[in-house]
């Protein structure tokens, strides 16, 4: 039986093979007319891999289970949205997904490559078919979602989605950390072609600048949606764990925020154009190491797939890649020199510098973390694992300093800078930050990082503040007139986009220093009536009861939540202890009572039962709960929607700019 699902991959995957091949060649040649083709032919793979998407969904909603992929990740009790993200809760869909969206990049730039010169677009397109080309052969040979089940059988029913995946933030995670993976192929495809055109003159990066930003957006929302996944779904009452797969996903976050600071000094003082090729393809390459730890099986994770044989093509395609990049960068390394020298350290072109060292230092910690019980097990037979103390250990220093540099960095002039005027910009919000720090350390002397951290989060907030009320001090001054934050912020959206981010940074720093310092966690037992004490509140269990639903049966606590001090009822919170008979799997649903101060975080764990007792009487059984008291958690997401809206800030001219490559380039086509 042949599928039009499975027509349109390989169809896509031809045309993709096509365009690899006769892309090369036409560059090479410089053909008019095959390069005009293979740039169709982006067109045609986009609107197949596309297609195939959707007749994926198609067949998930109607329950089609003669494909296996439909039959393994649902079932007939599940609702459509879920019927939906089931596409991407197994690897079969979820590689298909990464393919079309990948796929949808490269036509949006092909369909707006107008006023691009031609030198550089004939390579970048080629580029764009290799890439998609590797990825449509793992989907449609290796991980195909349109097979059909072997036995030729269509069961009444499915197997079921992960009960873990059945959470709302899963409907639009995935979808939004791949828009920010598949989106830096853009930046690497015009890195390789400017590198293959060998013309210095072409100035690729104030184009991929604008793509990087759209793909570290959505990497950075799909990160922080992830972290608010496992603070809600989990039930440990954290929302970073320095997971494998989690890492996985921060690394091409730290180079692609490396690159888009750099790409700054190459715009303004035309340095640091090695560092930008190299960091544009870097933050590909790690993308596609994320897509192999997920789907390869060498790491244990939550967020991983089944381990599968598909792992090795992956290191073959980023051995193959990083190889020709390499040969690239060397050949070309006369046309990457810079047009300037550093004039002095106290610039801000010397502080983006240390600001990329930074980032890829934490970016290299983190990798021999995520990787050491690989290597260690290939050099000595045994795994060596570290945990979130070496992660905390390696990063937080490094972290901290980059903190120092995000507030300095953008106050300070290009070129050179006398110290004298350095310390005069800063002496007021310096001084106020140290007396934070050395009143922490009065306060708790063991806590010397949270007090530096808490230090360091002041000084960036306050220069940050300062800042906006300087400029709009000064304009008053010009014109006479008040300025609003909003007015400020349209006049240079660019600069002020950026300050709102690190605002952002700053905030979501000193939520994640408070709950790292001051947590409080406890396990406990209760029967009904029973009270207990946590930090300034009292917990009472007033009722436990059974129930079900379509999908699923479940165990329900109410916990009653008290003032310690004055006996003032606060509210009610009900966890839930979830089991999925299709997948026997349960799942821990908690409650959270959020405010400004803290989040109070409650799981319930289950029942306590001996193990005689058939028949248990939930008024008299003992319930097992896990709390928290998080301080300050809300903030972390009021932090990242100040960073989400910072991006936007930042990108919305380059948005209209992006329609219009006039802007872009100066010049003629070459």
């Amino acid at each position: 039986m042949i599928d039009i699902g499975h027509f349109a991959l390989l169809a896509a995957w031809l045309l993709s093979l096509y365009g690899t091949v006769g892309g090369v060649w036409g560059a090479r040649k410089r053909h008019a007319g095959l390069i005009g083709s293979t740039s169709n032919a982006l067109l045609w793979v986009s609107a197949l891999t596309i297609f195939s998407l959707v007749m994926l969904g198609v067949y998930f909603v109607q329950h089609d289970y003669r494909y296996s992929y439909v039959w393994r990740t649902s079932n007939n009790d599940m609702s459509w949205p879920y019927l939906i993200s089931a596409i991407w809760g197994g690897m079969d869909g979820s590689m298909l997904l990464w393919a079309g969206l990948m796929t949808v990049y490269s036509a949006l730039c092909v369909l707006r490559s107008g006023h691009i010169p031609t030198r550089l677009m004939s390579w970048v397109t080629p580029s764009l078919h290799g890439a998609q080309f590797f990825f449509l052969t793992v989907v449609t040979f290796f991980t195909n979602p349109f097979r059909f089940n072997a036995n030729g059988l269509v069961p009444s029913d499915g197997n079921g989605l992960n009960p873990l995946l059945q959470n709302p933030s899963m409907l639009i995670h995935p979808p939004t950390l791949y828009l920010g993976f598949t989106g830096f192929v853009i930046p690497f495809a015009f890195a390789i072609g400017a590198l293959c055109a060998n013309e210095a003159s072409l100035q690729w990066t104030q184009l991929t600048r604008r793509w990087t930003l759209i793909a570290w957006g959505f990497l950075t929302i799909g990160i922080i949606l992830g972290g608010n996944w496992a603070y809600i779904e989990l039930g440990w009452g954290g929302f970073w764990a320095w997971d494998p797969v989690e890492n996985a996903s921060f690394l091409p976050w730290l180079t692609g925020t490396a690159y888009l600071h750099s790409v700054m000094v190459e715009e303004r003082r035309g340095m640091l154009r090695g560092w930008n090729a190299s960091l544009s393809i870097l933050t590909y390459l790690l993308t596609v190491f994320g897509t192999f730890l997920t789907r390869s099986g060498v790491v244990q994770s939550v967020h991983a797939f089944a381990a599968s044989d598909i792992g090795n093509i992956f290191l073959i395609y980023i051995g193959a890649v990083a190889l020709l990049s390499i040969v690239l960068l060397w050949k070309r390394r006369g046309m990457l020199r810079s047009q300037n020298e550093m004039e002095s350290w106290l610039s801000r072109e010397a502080i983006f510098l240390f600001n990329n060292l930074l980032l890829l230092a934490i970016c290299f910690a983190t990798f021999w973390g995520v990787m050491l019980p690989v290597f260690s097990e290939a050099w000595t037979g045994k795994q060596i694992v570290v945990g979130a103390p070496y992660f905390n250990a390696m990063n937080t220093p490094l972290f901290l300093a980059l903190i120092f540099f995000m507030a300095v960095g953008p106050l300070i002039a290009w070129r050179k800078n006398s110290l004298k005027s350095i310390v005069k910009t800063f002496r007021a919000t310096f001084l106020t930050s140290s007396f934070i720090t050395v009143l922490f350390l009065w306060l708790d002397p063991e806590r010397v990082w949270t007090a530096i951290s808490f230090g360091l989060s002041a000084f960036l907030i306050l220069t940050i503040v300062g800042e906006f009320y300087r400029a709009a001090r000064a304009r008053r001054e010009v014109t006479g007139l008040s300025q609003s934050v909003t007015e400020l912020i349209r006049s240079k959206p660019r600069r002020y986009g950026g300050l709102l981010v690190h605002l952002g940074v700053a905030v979501m720093t000193l939520a994640i220093t408070a709950s790292m310092g001051y947590k409080i966690e406890r396990d406990f037992t209760m029967n009904v009536g029973e009270r207990y004490d946590v930090g300034r509140f009292t917990l009472a269990l007033s009722a436990l009861r059974e129930g079900s639903a379509p999908n699923y049966s479940l165990l329900h606590a109410d916990v009653d939540v008290f003032d310690r001090y004055t006996n003032e009822k606060l509210g009610t919170l009900s966890p839930e202890r979830r089991f999925y008979p299709k997948s026997q799997e349960s799942t821990t649903e908690v409650d959270i009572r959020m405010t400004l101060r803290e989040d109070l975080y409650l799981a319930l764990a289950g029942l306590e039962i001996a193990p005689d007792v058939k028949d248990v009487d939930l008024n008299s059984a003992k319930a097992v709960f896990k709390v928290f008291v998080n301080p300050l958690q809300l903030w972390l997401w009021f932090g990242a929607v100040i960073v989400f809206f910072g991006t936007i800030i930042v990108l919305e001219p380059r948005l209209r700019e992006l329609w219009s490559y006039e802007r872009a380039f100066v010049g003629a086509k070459v």
